[in-house]
């Protein structure tokens, strides 16, 4: 489901473009007109701003970018190499405009609903964002959250542990949960080796700000890139404070 706070940005987006386009309750868009900027600069991840405009290529982080056109934006994993094209649903499959890099990469429908890992990088990020209670599955075996290891145990959020479960694989488990994106690293941590595996690699960036900057990539996932700016500029000035 999503939140109160989900809810009013819509409702600014809304307001702020005229009621152009609205959402429904899953996030979609419900009034598809193919005139329409659908990723216009408030719904971007901002890495600082150039007459105006949002720059794909990160702040701090050094590994990843993202580009936005009409209807779908374009995530680089530029360490593993690997791309993801995340399109607004409600929006028509055909993508217009997709540049060569990007022909042939994994589509996502966004924002998604649910998501797992079997590692424990992701879930400090997730969380952040208040996508705790949307974990479908993970592997709580050295996740240090209370609030993951909390829904885990009230079965909100499904656990495997390899130690314990029998019968059935981490992807199997994963399919069975329903999760739309299953996070990994680079080398392979929790994969399912399903098209919900994505790469995401911010604790090999180099630096801590270009680490804590990957809250953005993540949040694409959801169309949340509103709330990881803000959660980036509290980051990065209380960095500072101390730096």
């Amino acid at each position: 489901s999503r939140s109160q706070w989900d809810t009013m940005l819509d409702s600014h987006w809304a307001v702020t473009h005229r009621r152009l386009f609205a959402f429904d309750g899953h996030g979609c868009i419900s009034n598809y007109n193919k005139s329409i900027e659908y990723y216009p600069g408030e719904r971007r991840a901002i890495f600082g701003v150039v007459d105006g405009f949002a720059p794909a290529v990160a702040t701090f982080a050094t590994d990843f970018e993202i580009e936005y056109r009409k209807t779908y934006k374009i995530l680089r994993n530029l360490l593993s190499h690997d791309v993801y094209v995340l399109r607004q649903c409600g929006t028509p499959a055909e993508l217009q405009d997709l540049p060569a890099y990007a022909v042939g990469a994994t589509v996502f429908e966004v924002p998604v609903s649910s998501w797992s890992t079997g590692g424990t990088i992701a879930v400090s990020y997730l969380e952040e964002l208040g996508l705790g209670p949307q974990a479908a599955i993970v592997d709580p075996t050295w996740v240090t959250s209370p609030c993951v290891q909390k829904l885990v145990g009230c079965g909100v959020t499904a656990s495997w542990d390899q130690a314990t479960t029998s019968g059935h694989s981490w992807s199997e488990q994963v399919a069975r949960s329903g999760s739309q994106l299953n996070l990994i690293d680079r080398f392979g941590t929790g994969s399912t080796g399903t098209a919900v595996d994505v790469t995401f690699d911010a604790s090999s960036d180099q630096s801590m700000l270009g680490c804590a900057e990957w809250v953005k990539f993540a949040a694409a996932f959801f169309n949340k890139e509103a709330e990881a700016n803000l959660v980036f500029k509290r980051t990065a000035a209380r960095f500072d404070a101390v730096a």
